[in-house]
C-alpha cells in the first residue's frame, strides 16, 4: 500500500468511555502495544498527516509527528470529532479511525480508498448486511461546512443522520470472519477480553 499524501488520517479519541469506567480506550494494550500507538504507526506509513482529535489533548503530548485538535463545537459525541478533523485537515479528504479498533486490516483500507477514488463519493462507509460503520470511513473535505450546517440545525445528532445530505457510498462487503474483524472496537471489560483472545502476537 503506497503513501496517500491526499488524505489525512484521523483518529477520534474523544467518547468519555462510560462503560469502561472512564478508562482511555486509546491507551489499552493489546498485545506489546496500546491501540493508538498501532494506529498511529499504520497511519505515519500511508496518509499524509495524522490528527488526534480528543478534548483531553495533554493525555497524548508523548505521540511524535501527530496533531491534536479538540472539537471546535463539544458535547455532541462523534459528529464533533468529524467535524473538527473535516476542519483542520490538509488533505483533500479524511480516513477516520475510532481509538479503540484494535484490528485494523490494511488491506481493506486500500480497498477502501480505491472505492472512494473510483466512486468520486464524497462519503465512503462500508457496511456488512445491516451493520454500517461510519467512523472506519473517509470523508471528503468538501462537506466540512454542510456538516457544520447540520450539527448547528440538527435534533439528531448521530453521524447517519447527516448522510442524506452528501453523496454517499455505501461499500458492501463480505460477511466473513476477517472483515467483521476488521470493525471490532472495545466498549466494554468483555470486549476487550474478546480482543485479547483473538490477537495473534506480531
Amino acid at each position: 500500500m503506497n503513501k496517500n499524501i491526499n488524505i489525512s488520517c484521523a483518529i477520534l479519541a474523544g467518547g468519555k468511555a462510560k462503560r469502561m469506567n472512564g478508562e482511555n480506550k486509546a491507551l489499552l494494550k493489546i498485545g506489546e502495544k496500546s491501540n493508538l500507538e498501532k494506529i498511529i504507526a499504520f497511519a505515519d506509513k500511508y496518509f499524509g498527516e495524522t490528527l488526534i482529535i480528543s478534548n483531553h489533548p495533554t493525555h497524548y503530548n508523548q505521540y511524535q509527528n501527530v496533531k491534536i485538535f479538540k472539537d471546535i463545537i463539544t458535547d455532541i459525541g462523534p459528529l464533533g470529532g468529524i467535524h473538527s478533523a473535516l476542519k483542520n485537515a490538509k488533505g483533500k479528504a479524511v480516513f477516520f479511525f475510532p481509538c479503540d479498533m484494535p484490528f485494523i486490516n490494511t488491506a481493506l483500507v486500500e480497498e477502501e480508498i480505491k472505492e472512494f477514488i473510483n466512486r468520486g463519493c464524497e462519503i465512503i462507509v462500508p457496511k456488512i448486511k445491516d451493520f454500517y460503520e461510519p467512523l472506519h470511513s473517509i470523508y471528503s473535505v468538501s462537506v466540512a461546512e454542510r456538516f457544520e450546517q447540520h450539527i448547528k440545525t440538527s435534533t439528531d445528532l448521530s453521524v447517519r443522520s447527516f448522510f442524506s445530505k452528501a453523496n454517499v457510498f455505501f461499500w458492501e462487503l463480505e460477511d466473513s470472519e476477517v472483515n467483521r474483524k476488521s470493525f471490532i472496537n472495545i466498549n466494554t471489560k468483555h470486549d476487550l477480553l474478546n480482543a485479547i483472545g483473538l490477537h495473534k502476537p506480531e
